[in-house]
């Protein structure tokens, strides 16, 4: 008997592929693939992108094969599969390759399945992967509940890095703290208005980690903050209104991803009500803004809500809904 959609996700959550690890999980889907699709593997160091095609493509369905690190059990329970890489993205990942092989047996061609690595790091496998193929669309698969998405934020990484003046804890004026440096404008960025987008929404900030000082009996001479701001006007903008803050100084940008705006009404799904606006970053911004690519849509099965959590999960039904949605797209662009 045929493995069933919930079968074959559960058969990939049971191949570990934290990022840095997906070989095992890539060989496995080439077996599958190799039957219907042309096989291209692209080597990322010494993991595989994998790009099957039928024809030549207008549209690609891609998503990525690494998860974020943990092994939560791989369980069923009240309608629900449960374990790391169930909506993020091993669900998606069977979606895709069950709609595709549902299509091709109603003659569907001209399309391929993109299944990348590295996206939960360094977006190592998309970088490498933009320039392998360009269709008309391209679908990026993340679990957005059944809803699409063709505008996401961007995304600023930044550290703010102060330096002060060791003394005894015990005569603290005899010293300059650089934890205090910091405390002072971490408040000022918190309480900070930045550019706001009338569309996207509002920037936000998030300071993800804080580190300094050498001891509790120390006045710190170091100290350090990794924050990430989630932006929805050019970033430029928003770089400048955080060089006014710090005054240029103390602050350095380690990486700057732009948001993404769509150029172009997509063919997928014309419905306002079934549209979101990303507030987090996905590989969009790489197709779209990076490859040039007009019509690039995230959509996918599953809540992003459950995504790296120990009670990560998705429905059954949103699998199966999941599929047939990727299959009336397939279908679609194959004029089936």
């Amino acid at each position: 008997m045929a493995m069933d959609i919930v079968k074959f996700t559960k058969k990939l959550m049971l191949i570990p592929s934290p990022s840095g690890q997906e070989r095992e999980i890539g060989e496995f889907l080439i077996k599958r693939l190799e039957s219907n699709f042309k096989v291209v593997r692209q080597k990322v160091g010494k993991r595989l992108n994998i790009l099957a095609t039928r024809g030549l493509p207008k549209l690609l369905l891609t998503t990525h094969m690494d998860t974020v690190p943990g092994s939560p059990e791989v369980k069923e329970s009240d309608g629900y599969l449960y374990g790391r890489g169930a909506c993020d993205a091993k669900g998606i990942i069977a979606a895709m390759v069950f709609a595709s092989e549902e299509a091709i047996s109603q003659g569907a061609d001209d399309f391929g399945l993109l299944f990348d690595v590295d996206e939960e790091r360094e977006f190592l496998g998309v970088r490498a992967a933009i320039g392998l193929v360009k269709p008309k669309m391209i679908v990026v698969g993340e679990p957005t509940n059944l809803k699409m998405a063709v505008n996401q934020k961007g995304l600023i990484g930044l550290e703010l890095k102060y330096y002060g003046k060791s003394a005894s804890g015990a005569t603290p004026e005899a010293g300059i703290s650089a934890i205090d440096k910091l405390i002072n404008s971490l408040h000022k960025l918190q309480g900070a208005r930045l550019p706001e987008n009338r569309f996207l929404g509002k920037t936000t900030v998030n300071v993800g980690k804080i580190s300094g000082g050498t001891a509790a009996n120390m006045v710190a001479d170091f100290a350090q903050a990794s924050i990430e701001v989630r932006t929805t006007v050019p970033n430029a903008e928003a770089i400048k209104a955080m060089n006014r803050l710090f005054k240029g100084k103390n602050m350095d940008i380690k990486y700057s991803l732009e948001p993404v705006v769509s150029k172009k009404q997509t063919v997928f799904d014309k419905k306002a009500s079934n549209r979101i606006i990303l507030p987090y970053f996905s590989e969009m911004y790489f197709w779209s803004i990076v490859s040039g690519i007009r019509d690039v849509a995230v959509f996918g099965p599953g809540k992003y809500e459950y995504a790296h959590s120990d009670k990560e999960r998705i429905s059954k039904t949103d699998l199966e809904m999941g599929k047939e949605a990727y299959l009336r797209l397939i279908l679609k662009f194959s004029g089936r």
